[in-house]
């Protein structure tokens, strides 16, 4: 499987996890750090940080296929 489809599905089930966790958590406030955070929307934020690790992944591993290919032959 191609990195970018692998990519791909994983955006899509990243959406899919932000949807469900939308629809299904409540919005009761959590106490966190001396504040409060809604649950939902933290539960949304760690899906935002894995997804973005998910984007970094993907755009270094274009950049060094890039590299490999641009690279004279010896």
């Amino acid at each position: 499987m191609t990195i970018k489809k692998k990519f791909t599905l994983a955006m899509a089930a990243y959406a899919v996890i932000g949807i469900l966790a939308w629809t299904t958590l409540s919005d009761e406030p959590v106490r966190v750090f001396g504040g409060t955070v809604s649950f939902r929307a933290g539960t949304l934020v760690v899906l935002g940080f894995f997804a973005f690790r998910a984007v970094m992944y993907y755009w270094r591993t274009r950049i060094e296929e890039q590299r490999e290919r641009a690279k004279p032959a010896d």
